[in-house]
């Protein structure tokens, strides 16, 4: 039997109409894009608006229309854009060829999916990989026949084009299609409901509108606002300000991160704005597939990132969809589970009451009376067991019951004949004051019947000759099925003796402020310092007192931390004694006490110390927890200052002893002869322990023989006569049996029991020694002046004569170089020279004389070979080789500073030749592990009287040669000064025949390395 065609009705003409106008512009926007040479264009929106017109036109009788319409829309517009009729014909077969594949496979896979033929939206990663594969295939079959009809009439055909054609009208159908297949679902399932309910309540449906969608409110809404301001922001920067970067990915977390947060309709809606966003800043050339040379390629590339975005964004949103619907069809399921076995028990139940019907019906007519009665006796003594009052009235608001506390409050009962305006009067009602009169519309119950409810109304009853009672009101209204007034119900609460309490706690209250006005006032007027500190230190109030003893005003105070008004050497004790006391149990301080004590440092504001006695306790609440500490402060800054005047008169004698004996002071007191006080400085000075010298005779123990006479007269004073004595050397014995000498300065004391006396006793020995090594000293500096008197006279003089020499021969030259000769030039100017290289030498020997003064040089050790050192020394000193003997020096090497060596060698030779006289002989030798080389000359030798000075600075022999020979002094002293330095030695010796021998030892470079190479073997354990 043929299936009957559907009549469409005009609104699905007029919107196949509407669907043509979408599709034709769909179509030119997409022509717009055409490539060159190919007529295939690189974006086709179109694509997704035909798959939505046919899937909204499913059932509405206007498939053929529609088809007409796309064709003629199809055909004419391509042919118009430039298209030739055929390729314009192919396109028409191929559009419909993919419009039918795509409505064929969704509607197999999905046909419960709105645009499928059913009702229920996309929900899901599986239904959205089959909205992507029919996507896919329907495109393919599309492809099949548009970009062959392209090659087969253009010639150009090339797989990209292919891709081309498959990636925009996926990328088109994914995001058009999956849009208003999700806006068609909301407004079919509003149009739905809106039937329904039109059916139901018999009134017209309203227009068919949006269903509700979930809107973000709230936080969520600043939420949705924030990630379309950052998607704006991040789309901007990277196709339009950093348009040439490849960082186009970082925008897919914003599409995750709406299709995570918001309704499935808001992910569409954004990812088909950035779709389109970016598709067409890509064509535009901006963005970062812009940079895509080929267009074709960049077009597969910006859709394939489109069809990306999309995938993902629906993904995770219809993934929480789907979600969501499980869980409400499991709640669902569990809910009809409960359910059937409620309604399987009452189906067991039901059973069981009709067997039991028959006997039921039976025993009902005979207990119908009996229950009745019962239940009113029950309900009645129920509501008279309670001590809340009850009354209740009919649907017109006469009263029908009081129980027993209603009747004992009023003194009445009910009075199912009084108009409710009359109850107030009736029953002696009053407002909450007591007093005034209760108007008819006050009264509760009047309340209840118009209101429907009264929660806590307060009243008074005050029935005449009876005493007032206050209550609190509640009561509802009852009503029937449809709604008319069946009655109402008041209960009343007797709160009089809360009342009460509230008007003793309000007694209480107000004599609590009296005597804290009283306390406040005392609190001012005291004259002992009173402050109020809160837990952290803070002063909350400080009296006039308190602030005068600092030099403050109160109001100055209030609000500080009273800590910096402590003294900063007690703020750290005081701080620490606070913390353990409030950390003691609550209520008390530290151990149980409730008071803190203690002197304080306090700062005046003009800076000096106030001490201070305060008295701290603590103030808690009535549960016991602290809430402040009050203070007592008072000024003992005189009782502080007499007793430390006190202290210091009693320590004078204390400390001024001690002071005695740390200064070796030794201190002896005595009454007659015998000895009642000695320190340790004494103790030390006669070698006896302090105990061992009490209590005995001072002649006896301490005094030689031979002083005794003098250590008597020490004591030599007239009758009462006090102050200072005359200081007396003597001596003590010690208790070796030796004599230690003394100064002793005996002064009298004052005593009621005899004659006593202090003696301070000094010991003389260091002073004795210091005295003798001070005259030593002066000998030595005095022998120093003197040696610098001659060094003075010998600089002068010694220097003055270089310098003549130059000076003047520089001038002869000068004056008469023209007349003078070459010979006579040169003798002048080796003149000259000689007289500069002898200034040098000694300014030499002066600078090294002062390195030397100034600490140890540090040699800079090497290698030196002794054969070319001694040649270039003599070489140096322009010596004729015939009056230097250098054939006795072996070829050795020594380990030494080269300039400390040659500096010593040039000193020896130099003295050789100035206070000896040639030949010269230098020999080098092998001595064990050191070098031995000596300087020989052959003159008349060092005066003996000389030799004990001949190596100290400034030192020159008066006698002799030397007496009449230039010289500094300082030769030999720096030649052995820098031998010592490198480990050697410089000695001297008369030599054999006359004349003197200078020895110069210094290690052999082998017994050196001999010995390094033993040390390393110890090291490493080889040795």
């Amino acid at each position: 039997m043929p299936v009957p065609v559907p009549v469409p009705s005009t609104g699905a003409v007029l919107r196949s109409a509407a669907f043509a106008v979408v599709f034709c512009a769909a179509v030119l926007l997409g022509r717009m894009t055409v490539m060159d040479g190919t007529s295939l264009s690189l974006v086709w929106p179109a694509a997704g608006v035909a798959v939505v017109w046919f899937a909204a036109q499913r059932r509405a009788g206007t498939r053929w229309l529609d088809v007409v319409l796309v064709s003629a829309a199809t055909f004419v517009l391509n042919a118009v854009t430039g298209a030739s009729p055929a390729l314009a014909a192919c396109f028409v077969g191929a559009n419909l060829a993919q419009v039918a594949t795509f409505g064929a496979l969704f509607a197999r896979w999905c046909p419960d999916a709105w645009g499928a033929g059913g009702r229920e939206p996309l929900t899901g990663v599986a239904q959205l990989m089959r909205l992507l594969a029919a996507a896919v295939l329907a495109t393919g079959a599309g492809a099949l026949l548009g970009p062959t009809s392209v090659w087969a009439l253009t010639g150009h055909w090339s797989w990209l084009t292919a891709l081309v054609w498959m990636t925009r009208n996926t990328a088109s159908i994914l995001l058009v299609a999956a849009t208003a297949f999700r806006v068609g679902c909301l407004l079919s399932a509003r149009r739905d409901a809106s039937r329904e309910a039109s059916a139901d309540t018999g009134r017209p449906a309203g227009p068919a509108v949006l269903a509700p969608v979930r809107w973000p409110r709230g936080g969520r809404l600043v939420e949705l606002a924030l990630a379309l301001a950052c998607s704006v922001l991040a789309y901007a920067l990277v196709f339009g300000v950093y348009h040439r970067l490849p960082v186009a990915f970082p925008l897919i977390a914003l599409s995750a991160w709406v299709a995570l947060r918001f309704d499935t309709t808001i992910v569409l809606v954004h990812d088909l704005l950035m779709g389109v966003v970016a598709v067409l800043l890509t064509l535009a050339g901006d963005g970062p597939f812009a940079m895509i040379a080929d267009d074709a390629t960049r077009a597969v590339v910006v859709q394939l990132y489109v069809v990306v975005l999309a995938v993902l964004g629906l993904a995770l949103a219809m993934g929480r969809d789907e979600r969501d619907l499980l869980l409400a069809a499991m709640v669902a399921s569990t809910a009809a589970s409960e359910r059937s076995a409620r309604e399987a028990a009452a189906l067991r139940v039901v059973a069981e009451e009709q067997r039991a019907l028959a006997e039921r019906a039976r025993r009902e007519a005979v207990e119908a009376a009996a229950e009745a009665e019962l239940r009113g006796e029950l309900t009645r003594a129920v509501l008279d067991s309670v001590d809340v009052g009850i009354v209740v009235a009919d649907g017109d608001g006469r009263l029908t019951l009081f129980n027993r506390a209603a009747q004992a409050w009023h003194g009445l009962d009910a009075d199912a004949g009084l108009e409710p305006d009359e109850h107030a009067g009736r029953y002696d009602l009053f407002a909450a004051d007591g007093t005034t009169a209760l108007a008819a519309h006050d009264v509760p119950l009047a309340q209840v019947m118009r209101t429907g409810a009264v929660t806590g109304a307060e009243m008074v009853i005050a029935p005449t000759g009876r005493e007032a009672l206050t209550v609190l009101c509640s009561g509802r209204r009852m009503s029937r099925a449809d709604g008319t007034p069946l009655g109402a119900v008041v209960a009343m609460t007797d709160v009089s003796a809360d009342r009460a309490l509230r008007r003793d706690l309000e007694s209480a209250r107000a004599q609590a402020r009296e005597q804290a006005d009283l306390l406040g006032a005392a609190f001012e007027a005291s004259m002992v310092g009173n402050v109020h500190l809160d837990l952290t230190g803070t002063a909350l109030r400080v009296n006039a007192a308190a602030a005068a003893m600092l030099g403050h005003d109160p109001a100055d105070l209030v609000g500080r931390s009273w800590g910096q008004l402590v003294h900063p050497e007690d703020r750290s004790a005081r701080r620490e004694a606070m913390r353990e006391f409030l950390a003691g149990p609550r209520g008390t301080g530290s151990g149980g006490t409730t008071a803190l004590g203690g002197q304080v440092r306090h700062l005046h504001r003009d800076g000096h110390v106030v001490h201070t006695q305060v008295s701290s306790a603590l103030v808690t609440d009535g549960r016991g927890r602290p809430v402040h500490l009050a203070s007592q402060i008072v000024d003992v800054s005189a009782r502080v200052a007499a007793e430390e005047a006190v202290r210091g008169q009693r320590d004078v004698s204390t400390r001024l002893l001690r002071a005695l004996s740390d200064l070796g002071e030794g201190v002896l007191v005595e009454h007659e002869d015998q000895i009642t006080y000695a320190n340790d400085a004494l103790a030390r000075l006669t070698g006896r322990r302090t105990p061992a010298l009490l209590a005995l005779p001072t002649s006896l123990l301490l005094v030689p023989e031979a002083e005794q006479e003098a250590w008597s007269a020490r004591r030599a004073f007239a009758p009462g006569q006090l102050g200072a004595g005359a200081s007396t050397v003597t001596a003590l014995r010690h208790a070796d049996g030796t004599s230690v000498p003394v100064e002793v300065t005996t002064v009298p004391l004052p005593d009621a029991g005899g004659r006593a006396t202090l003696t301070l006793v000094r010991d003389l020995s260091e002073r004795l020694r210091d005295q003798a090594a001070l005259a030593a000293s002066n000998d030595r500096l005095r022998e120093a002046n003197r040696l610098k008197d001659d060094l003075v006279a010998t600089l002068s003089h010694d220097l003055r004569q270089p310098l003549s020499t130059t000076t003047g021969f520089a001038e002869l030259l000068l004056d008469e170089w023209d007349e003078i000769g070459e010979d006579e030039k040169r003798q002048h100017l080796g003149r000259i020279h000689r007289a500069g290289r002898w200034a040098d030498d000694l300014l030499e020997d002066i600078l090294t004389m002062a390195q030397l003064e100034a600490g140890t040089p540090v040699p800079r050790t090497a290698r030196v070979h002794l054969p070319a050192l001694v040649a270039d020394v003599v070489d140096r000193l322009h010596v004729q080789a015939s009056l230097v003997d250098t054939t006795g020096v072996q070829d050795l090497t020594v380990l030494a500073d080269r300039g400390h060596l040659q500096q010593v060698l040039t000193n020896l030779v130099a003295n050789a030749f100035t206070y000896g006289a040639p030949p010269v002989r230098l020999t080098a030798r092998r001595r064990g592990d050191q070098v031995a080389l000596d300087v020989v000359d052959a003159g008349e030798g060092v005066p003996e009287e000389f030799v004990p000075r001949l190596f100290t600075r400034f030192a020159r022999a008066t006698t002799g040669v030397a007496a009449d020979r230039k010289g500094t002094g300082l030769g030999l002293y720096i030649a052995r000064q820098l031998a010592n330095a490198n480990g050697g030695d410089l000695t001297h010796q008369p030599a054999a025949g006359g004349g003197s021998r200078f020895t110069l030892t210094l290690d052999a470079v082998d017994a050196v390395d001999a010995g390094a190479r033993e040390a390393l073997e110890r090291a490493v354990g080889l040795a």
